[in-house]
């Protein structure tokens, strides 16, 4: 896997508090190996376009971390079976997210990594939903997608 790499991310929710809703994101970002990990690194903008957040996504046979600093900030460790907390830190205040790992996958190839994951969300200990989300990592050279 090379250094330049584009990041495809959906997520899909459903039950809970929420109405089913789905995210996709496409955007560009750095890949780094680093003690048997995976390590991929991308900023995303505020919707007002003023705000900057980086993003970690860390990767690894059995588990993965997603890390979010900016205005607001997390700390999300998904492991198999396990059960996870976290405080999302945002300008109003803090909340407490759970997280619930009940599926873990993880796909390495030369120039592609694909991480699926299912999960139950939950915020100040009640389910807001069940999720599952898919992010696939390709190296920018070899993608089929051409960005500006």
């Amino acid at each position: 896997m090379q250094k330049d790499v584009i990041i495809f991310m959906g997520n899909h929710q459903t039950g809970g508090a929420v109405e089913e809703d789905r995210m996709q994101l496409i955007t560009a970002g750095e890949y780094y190996w680093k003690n048997g990990k995976h390590y991929v690194v991308y900023e995303e903008i505020s919707e007002d376009g003023k705000k900057k957040a980086r993003n970690t996504i860390k990767m690894y046979e059995g588990g993965a971390e997603i890390l979010k600093s900016g205005e607001s900030s997390i700390h999300m460790v998904f492991g198999l079976h396990k059960k996870t907390f976290s405080y999302y830190d945002m300008p109003y205040g803090k909340l407490m997210v759970g997280l619930e790992t009940d599926g873990i996958d993880l796909t390495e190839e030369e120039d592609m990594i694909l991480l699926r994951l299912n999960y139950r969300l939950e915020v100040e200990y009640q389910h807001m939903a069940n999720c599952q989300v898919e992010i696939r990592v390709e190296s920018k050279d070899t993608c089929n997608i051409k960005l500006g």
